[in-house]
């Protein structure tokens, strides 16, 4: 399923990558792959129909185009830990 994702998501990513070189952006961008798999799961029986190929590539390139994000240097922040519950939820005192 990613090999399929990631060719279907390479010329957009081509396209993102050379519109950052020839714009006048701070931060480059990068498609949003969980985005882009996703999108893939969506399309994947009409990529199987001879009728629908077209119109479901077309609506993953516009969907994976707009969902673009800034890759920021040096954005890495610590998750919140949260303590460990000390039972399950099924066997939860009343």
């Amino acid at each position: 399923m990613m090999s399929l994702c990631a060719v279907l998501a390479f010329p957009i990513e081509e396209k993102v990558r050379k519109e950052y070189r020839e714009s006048q952006n701070k931060h480059p961008q990068k498609i949003n792959r969980t985005n882009a798999l996703a999108m893939t799961r969506n399309i994947i029986i009409g990529l199987f129909i001879s009728k629908k190929i077209k119109p479901s590539i077309k609506a993953f390139y516009e969907n994976v185009e707009q969902t673009k994000e800034i890759v920021r240097p040096g954005r890495s922040f610590e998750r919140k830990k949260r303590p460990k519950k000390l039972y399950y939820m099924n066997y939860k005192p009343l």
